[in-house]
């Protein structure tokens, strides 16, 4: 299978390309200039919406770029011009290219989002909007908004469109600044970490599990039962706590110093739990 793979170089997509490469094709764009050669990947080097004549070779295309996942500083208008403005013209290329199978990679915070706009909290995607100070809030935001665009291209074009929402993605080549790689540092040389209360529960998956999942999901002869667009929250469909998730990593580790839980912040106080009603369950795993 030929996979046109945008976001290659993050951390979910390195580690797709690393195993997805096995047995695919992937023409993987990439704003790096130097990249390691690896079996079947073409690196393409340019922007997303590009006018990639490879879209036409491509049988599935593959959308995992994205802009302030991570950065909570980025501003509004610059998540808002390559999640929204430049991931459409992806799509618009894509459909002009007959290349009409989309793994649209997502977020579960977009949850929060649907339940703001029904209850009627946003009026318009302004960067002042109530919560917009909430770290992840405006990424959420934006990525809800492409899904409904992606939703209404699939209905409109005939696209067979996969909204993917992965919830904690945790595991090897991980940034060092997030959860899984902080609680390593600091229980193996033994200092103390200070965390929020971690009384929030979220559904925590490997990396490795996580993209087993997504390889699965390629499969557009699955799950046709159900109309396309379709979205799907990737989980294992088991929660737990940070605070346990976190002491259970301390513990594996022998940690001789301590983790010290302060009050829980305001936007830290949502639990994101997989839907079992729209579940793609994959492998669990105990941290």
């Amino acid at each position: 299978m030929n996979l046109f793979l945008t976001g290659a170089n993050g951390y979910i997509g390195r580690n797709f390309v690393k195993k997805a490469s096995k047995n695919h094709k992937i023409f993987a764009v990439t704003r790096k200039k130097k990249n390691k050669r690896i079996k079947n990947v073409k690196w393409l080097i340019g922007p997303i919406d590009k006018n990639w004549k490879f879209l036409k070779k491509a049988d599935v295309l593959i959308h995992l770029a994205t802009v302030g996942a991570y950065n909570k500083k980025s501003k509004f208008d610059e998540k808002f011009e390559f999640n929204v403005k430049r991931s459409s013209n992806l799509l618009i290329n894509a459909i002009k290219a007959n290349c009409k199978k989309w793994l649209i990679i997502s977020t579960n915070k977009e949850k929060k989002i649907s339940k703001l706009v029904n209850r009627k909290m946003i009026k318009n995607t302004h960067s002042n909007e109530p919560h917009s100070n909430e770290p992840h809030f405006n990424y959420a935001l934006t990525k809800f908004i492409f899904s409904k665009i992606c939703k209404d291209l699939s209905t409109i074009f005939n696209v067979k469109c996969r909204i993917i929402k992965l919830f904690h993605v945790y595991g090897n080549d991980e940034p060092k600044n997030r959860l899984w790689p902080l609680l390593n540092h600091y229980s193996k040389n033994n200092k103390n970490l200070k965390m929020s209360s971690g009384l929030q529960t979220y559904d925590f998956n490997h990396i490795d599990d996580v993209i087993d999942g997504l390889i699965k999901t390629l499969d557009f002869r699955k799950n046709t039962k159900r109309k396309f667009p379709q979205e799907w929250d990737l989980a294992s469909g088991k929660s737990m706590s940070v605070k346990l998730f976190a002491k259970r990593i301390w513990k594996k580790n022998n940690g001789k110093s301590k983790i010290l839980f302060s009050q829980i912040k305001n936007f830290d106080s949502d639990n994101y739990l997989a839907n079992k009603k729209q579940l793609w369950k994959i492998n669990y795993r105990n941290p």
